[in-house]
């Protein structure tokens, strides 16, 4: 797995059709996330920074720990659809601030030794996202409100004209 960035006009066409897509921070580092393969479709999950609620919270199927929340989390109820000319590939060594890249290191090697669990997550989010309300249970449709619409992202997605 590698990390990325993606692209903010693919976030702002994405954001035009759902609101729930979660802005690129416009500060000096924008989300870095994995990309995963589900079928054909390529998903971003991004991660989110670490904070002492990770280490006490527990790993759902919209949220996932890295390192126990040591460094972080993977925050898969903003994960989107995404084409390789949105994404923007980190390369971690040419990182200048030394406790960022670090981090990313970090995140990287705990990242790697959980890929299984990474993917059967995203693979179990997918599946709930796309099932009708009236297949599932309440809880899982408060979970499928935080997410972002995979169904209908899945349908515009490939027509971004990026750059």
């Amino acid at each position: 797995m590698r990390f990325y960035h993606v692209k903010d006009d693919y976030i702002n066409f994405l954001r035009r059709y759902d609101e729930k897509v979660a802005d690129n921070k416009h500060e000096t580092r924008p989300y870095v996330g994995i990309v995963l393969e589900i079928g054909s479709v390529k998903y971003y999950a991004p991660f989110s920074s670490p904070k002492p609620k990770h280490k006490t919270m527990k790993n759902a199927v919209d949220f996932r720990k890295i390192a126990g929340g040591l460094y972080g989390a993977i925050n898969f109820n903003n994960m989107i659809p995404v084409t390789d000319s949105a994404l923007i590939l980190i390369d971690i060594e040419k990182i200048s601030d030394e406790k960022y890249r670090r981090l990313l290191q970090n995140q990287y090697k705990a990242i790697r030794s959980d890929t299984v669990q990474i993917q059967k997550t995203a693979n179990l989010l997918r599946e709930l996202l796309l099932s009708d309300d009236s297949e599932l249970a309440d809880y899982e449709i408060r979970i499928k409100q935080r997410c972002c619409d995979i169904k209908l992202l899945e349908q515009i997605y490939t027509q971004y004209q990026g750059k």
